[in-house]
């Protein structure tokens, strides 16, 4: 049972990683797409116009906290070890802060700085956590 979970921590460390790069983009395609509106002939962006940009980014987002969680909850039900527990764990707060940094920002801009940087502290650490769960795998006695 244990190794079918890690089977499934290893491929979800897998997914979350590419949530995280997808976020990213997803951020890039709203401020290419309120630039766009802007420079399509009137100076003003509509809030309509700007959320449509930001929509996806915004609810995935809660989504990729969702899966920071399970990721803690697959790590124990894996029994993976405390160090894999706290790592997973350490995901799920960068995500906490991610969305604090984001609502602390609208009414604070300058904190908006922050957003983006703990977005490439994220990636890095999905990235991370990805790498070990499949090199753990290759280094795995042969059952």
């Amino acid at each position: 049972m244990a190794s079918s979970l890690r089977a499934v921590y290893r491929v979800w460390t897998s997914i979350l990683f590419l949530a995280v790069l997808l976020q990213i983009g997803a951020a890039g395609y709203g401020a290419f797409y309120a630039d766009q509106k802007v420079s399509s002939g009137s100076d003003l962006l509509t809030k309509k116009q700007f959320d449509h940009g930001f929509n996806f980014h915004d609810g995935f987002g809660y989504l990729i906290f969702v899966g920071s969680v399970l990721l803690v909850l697959l790590a124990l039900a894996a029994r993976l070890g405390r160090k894999s527990v706290l790592l997973a764990l350490a995901v799920a707060l960068l995500v906490i802060v991610q969305i604090a940094l984001a609502i602390a920002a609208e009414s604070t801009p300058a904190i908006g700085v922050l957003h983006p940087l703990n977005a490439v502290v994220l990636a890095g650490f999905t990235g991370m956590l990805t790498h070990r769960a499949w090199r753990a795998r290759a280094h795995a006695p042969a059952a």
